[in-house]
């Protein structure tokens, strides 16, 4: 029983993650499992793909309902994104580790970077916001080129899209989230269907780690709109450092061996 209500906070504690900051949540759930429940990276990972497709889901229509998603931006970036996510997945195999592991460094390296640069200038009201067919032509390049990397990374992308939105659509960082969730959700589906074929976890676990998450993307979303845009963005920056930091211990440490 303690095993259960275990999953069930994890999903709980990623399903928040997603909601509030507009990440899958793998980043944060795929450690939890591995270190605090022994489970194996591989079954991790898998269970991780079913818990950002119901947070994502669930997050996408709470933000819906909040009004804080752009759809037309969503669906053309995820449609894009999705598409090269799966090609991104299948190179990887070819790509050696070492590779992976200095596009992921960089890849959060420029997240972060983009993300600060529209620190003082970040479209509050979001009105303005339309789609037209210049935004159709950064729109499609920009998700194509997300996906193909976060298929790379094996990672719904969230830490990619957010910064994207608010860098080069003038997002403010609510709508951002949400818009990022509808975007995730699309990449979620190969995903699940992928890990379902290929790797073998428990099922039940699975289901346990889903019901927290849509418990904690109902909270996420809730905080996203409570909580200040300087906290969100803080904690957001935050979570980008600790990707950074954690890849650049493991580049030091596969130099090092070398």
């Amino acid at each position: 029983m303690m095993q259960y209500l275990t999953f069930l906070l994890l999903g709980f504690i990623g399903g928040t993650a997603s909601g509030l900051l507009g990440i899958g949540g793998g980043i944060v759930i795929i450690p939890l499992l591995v270190y605090v429940t022994n489970i194996s990276p591989k079954a991790a990972t898998a269970i991780s793909m079913i818990q950002v497709f119901f947070a994502s889901s669930f997050g996408t229509l709470f933000n819906y309902l909040q009004k804080n998603i752009k759809i037309k931006h969503a669906v053309y970036f995820g449609i894009s994104s999705m598409a090269f996510s799966f090609i991104g997945s299948l190179l990887t195999k070819y790509i050696p580790d070492l590779t992976i592991k200095i596009i992921y460094f960089l890849s959060a390296i420029t997240a972060l970077a983009l993300f600060l640069s529209r620190w003082k200038e970040e479209n509050k009201a979001g009105k303005e916001i339309v789609f037209d067919k210049y935004k159709f032509l950064k729109v499609v390049p920009l998700g194509a080129l997300a996906g193909l990397i976060g298929g790379i990374l094996g990672v719904g992308g969230g830490f990619l899209y957010v910064p994207m939105l608010i860098y080069f659509f003038n997002f403010p960082i609510t709508i951002a989230v949400g818009t990022s969730l509808m975007i995730i959700l699309f990449n979620s589906v190969p995903g699940v269907v992928g890990k379902v074929i290929s790797v073998e976890f428990d099922i039940v676990t699975a289901i346990i780690v889903a019901i927290g998450a849509i418990g904690g993307s109902r909270l996420g979303t809730y905080l996203n709109k409570r909580v200040k845009p300087l906290i969100i963005k803080i904690i957001f920056i935050l979570i980008i450092l600790l990707i950074i930091v954690r890849v650049a211990i493991d580049l030091y440490s596969y130099l090092t061996v070398i």
